[in-house]
């Protein structure tokens, strides 16, 4: 393959995980406007909240508590859709400023599946924490190609 090649390799690369987290961001915050009657469109997602708040009971923990949670992954995803975003938009050839932006993208996103690897095992939920490390390990194997394969 010749440079102009894999670069465009890698750069499909973060424009499919640029996607993806924009689908995710909007799944779940869409999700959560459904669940506050914002929306009552029926083919509107909204299942990972009362897989969170199920996960939750056996601590008998505040009411409150998976809404925080819920929040902070909705707010973790959105920036991690705009970081993705950012770096997708702005690769119109390789250069150290879009490797930077390209490394605080995958840090910032991998940094969400790190925290629910803990939190599956907190909470013993191996079937979502398998779930989550097949998505984790895929973007952190994507990852270690642009770094890995050849620019040229």
């Amino acid at each position: 393959m010749n440079m102009r090649s894999m670069f465009f390799f890698k750069r499909t690369i973060v424009v499919f995980w640029a996607l993806w987290w924009i689908l995710a961001f909007l799944t779940d915050f869409l999700g959560g406007l459904y669940l506050l009657n914002v929306f009552t469109a029926p083919w509107l997602p909204h299942s990972n909240y009362p897989s969170l708040v199920e996960s939750l009971v056996q601590y008998d923990a505040p009411t409150w508590l998976p809404g925080l949670f819920f929040v902070g992954i909705i707010g973790w995803s959105f920036l991690s859709a705009g970081a993705f975003t950012v770096a997708a938009l702005t690769s119109r050839q390789p250069s150290p400023r879009w490797c930077a932006r390209v490394n605080v993208a995958f840090i910032v996103s991998l940094g969400l599946w790190f925290a629910f690897f803990i939190s599956d095992q907190v909470i013993m939920n191996f079937d979502l924490e398998q779930n989550h490390m097949v998505q984790g390990g895929f973007q952190l194997l994507t990852f270690m190609a642009i770094h890995l394969l050849p620019d040229d």
